[in-house]
């Protein structure tokens, strides 16, 4: 804009002589704005392990916090009943349920509409956080198999555990993760009452169906393995691309 044309338009909107001093100010005070703006665009962004380790400071201390409490009693069960390898499954949803308050808490606070406009975009604060939370469950579940071997006194059926694991933990968090998209209240409870829920059907099962911990029924723990293990890559993959889009996980409710 010329300083003529600067000039007309302040002296018809003041309704008054413009001063030459303070039209000087003005414009030197505009040019120092914008000089101001240029810097900030090359300004470079922060990359995804730094704003991991700013996430941590506020959110790893309640994950592993939540995370240990859990193993604990989980540990403290197995080790205090005569357990066997059947029984694992319907402890895993007990870890992502450990993980709820953290991955919930825009929901339970109504923060969605808040981490939308942020520069990290919502999308990257939930990848930040299911980082953190998959590295606290994959260090609960390896000390499970740990005691869980160390009882039984046989690796034979290692694998056949680490199935029993991941396959229960794989659902559990694929639906988590549906649940979160959703971006409602109400999906606090039904997560709550589906991770609940799981455990007691897994519990079932064992008794119920014993043929499905047989050594034969390896090839359906596998296709389960195979089915969960691609919703999840699928959905972890759907918040990364979100994240590269700077947008929210979800709809805003």
């Amino acid at each position: 804009m010329k300083d003529r044309t600067l000039k007309h338009n302040l002296y018809h909107s003041l309704g008054q002589e413009v001063q030459p001093k303070r039209l000087e100010e003005t414009i030197n005070y505009c040019t120092e704005i914008m000089k101001e703006q240029m810097l900030y665009k090359e300004e470079p962004r922060t990359s995804f392990f730094q704003y991991l380790s700013d996430v941590f400071r506020f959110e790893g201390i309640p994950i592993f916090i939540l995370q240990a409490l859990t193993l604990f009693w989980v540990c403290l069960t197995i080790a205090s009943v005569a357990d066997i390898p059947q029984n694992i499954p319907m402890f895993m949803p007990l870890f992502v349920l450990a993980a709820m308050p953290v991955l919930f808490k825009s929901q339970m606070y109504g923060m969605s509409e808040i981490e939308a406009v942020t520069r990290a975009s919502g999308a990257q604060i939930m990848l930040a956080k299911l980082v953190l939370a998959g590295s606290a469950n994959l260090v609960c579940i390896t000390i499970v198999l740990c005691l869980e071997m160390s009882i039984q006194s046989d690796c034979g059926e290692l694998g056949q555990m680490v199935l029993y694991c991941l396959v229960p933990y794989l659902a559990c968090m694929t639906g988590m993760l549906r649940l979160v998209r959703l971006q409602r209240k109400e999906s606090i409870c039904t997560c709550a009452v589906i991770m609940l829920g799981s455990c007691v059907c897994w519990a079932i099962s064992s008794r119920v169906i014993p043929w499905l911990y047989a050594t034969s029924a390896a090839s359906f723990w596998l296709i389960a393995f195979v089915v969960f293990g691609i919703f999840f890559v699928k959905e972890v993959l759907f918040i990364a691309e979100m994240r590269k889009e700077g947008k929210i996980y979800g709809i805003i409710a």
